[in-house]
């Protein structure tokens, strides 16, 4: 659940007081501040709380609608979203009038600046507040022709929406920014109780019915051969609309595929990742947990190994200093590595004094790492050099599937 906006803590975050006092400008309020270089933090937040409780509620209100927005975009996949798209339409973009330290800093920056862009950051935006994606392979097409294809996808996304005698509205919009086609669709969906009490006569209607709001949305990366999706509905569901986007995007299908990891290198004591990297800023890695199996298909049990996680401990050192404490060194290469949770520390390609830390979790035909995030695909290029993802391949025992038959009737 998204948390309300706190003016307090957005105060707390910015950094760059001048672009506060424009905002202030803005709305016919003038604000002198008298923050400077020697303003103690705690002090400037004071005094930024105490002038906006000062103002009228006409004022306050009409301010922190603003804020309310430039806080919703105040992550860090926005700065270079609004990078992006300046760029994209030949304006100013890489350096900004005032020193700008922080992410509230920038967005404000924008907001004041290029307010033109806005809509269009906050739509690619909407894309990275989730990471509860699917991802599978899709044929590499030429951007041009994806995005003429949208006009048929529409169609056909409108037709899924109304099956089942559902009558709604499919409202469809595709952009492409960076080499990468976003598609997000919307409609109603199936109806559903919700009952409300009259405000005027108290009594409670128990028959009031309202639709559900169905939201998909759809990443497609050309050049890595690969599309991630996410639904609101059904599994089911989700995958007549990665079908429809396959078969009119990309000339292909839905072939039920799954991924492939080979995590068998974490039984060798002396693996590492640095031995194999190529291009991307890993400063570190270790390894957090690990899930192990062993018995027969019958009788299987598995047992999860929580490791230590100091500063110290590098690579695959936490698991084999666990196993030697547990004295369960030479059963090890007997087991069955079910699932690993992994740490990568990368260099911030923005900040090189800095470093951002990427967690995944691993098995055999599952990993919690999307390409829509940076680090995380950093994270897929090393599993990729060392030879651990082994990419789609379909499955042993794949069932038969009734899926164009029932939604293409």
């Amino acid at each position: 659940m998204a948390q309300s906006f706190s003016i307090k803590k957005y105060f707390k975050k910015l950094h760059t007081h001048e672009l506060l006092a424009d905002l202030y400008e803005k709305h016919n309020v003038v604000a002198i501040l008298g923050i400077t270089d020697s303003t103690s933090r705690k002090n400037a937040v004071d005094i930024m709380m105490d002038f906006h409780k000062s103002l009228s509620p006409l004022e306050k209100i009409n301010i922190e609608k603003d804020l309310t927005l430039v806080s919703t975009l105040s992550t860090k996949y926005s700065v270079s979203l609004f990078v992006s798209l300046l760029k994209e339409k030949k304006l100013p973009h890489d350096v900004t009038t005032v020193e700008c330290k922080t992410d509230q800093d920038k967005v404000l920056y924008y907001f004041l600046n290029n307010r033109a862009v806005f809509d269009e950051v906050l739509y690619f935006h909407d894309f990275y507040t989730s990471r509860g994606y699917m991802l599978y392979e899709a044929k590499e097409v030429d951007l041009v022709a994806a995005e003429f294809s949208i006009t048929e996808l529409s169609k056909e996304f409108k037709r899924i929406a109304n099956k089942d005698d559902r009558a709604t509205e499919c409202e469809v919009t595709g952009k492409v920014l960076d080499g990468l086609l976003y598609i997000h669709a919307t409609f109603e969906g199936e109806s559903y109780l919700s009952p409300r009490r009259d405000a005027t006569t108290g009594e409670l209607d128990r028959t009031r019915t309202l639709r559900k709001h169905e939201e998909i949305k759809i990443v497609y990366f050309p050049e890595d051969k690969e599309v991630i999706i996410s639904s609101t509905g059904s599994r089911y569901e989700k995958l007549v609309f990665l079908d429809t986007f396959l078969r009119i995007v990309c000339a292909s299908g839905f072939e039920d595929k799954i991924e492939t990891f080979d995590l068998a290198s974490f039984k060798q004591q002396d693996f590492d990742f640095s031995k194999t990297n190529k291009g991307t800023p890993l400063l570190t890695w270790k390894i957090k947990a690990i899930t192990l199996s062993f018995g027969s298909e019958k009788t299987k049990k598995k047992m999860r190994l929580s490791l230590p996680s100091t500063a110290q401990e590098r690579g695959l050192s936490p698991l084999f200093s666990t196993l030697e404490e547990i004295q369960l060194t030479k059963q090890f290469a007997g087991y069955t590595i079910e699932n690993v949770a992994l740490s990568f520390s990368f260099t911030d390609t923005q900040k090189t004094d800095k470093s951002v830390s990427v967690s995944c979790s691993l098995s055999c035909n599952k990993s919690s790492l999307c390409p829509l995030f940076p680090y995380d695909r950093y994270a897929r290029t090393l599993l990729k050099q060392a030879g651990i993802d082994g990419g789609f391949v379909e499955q042993v025992k794949k069932k038969v599937d009734d899926m164009e038959k029932k939604w293409e009737a």
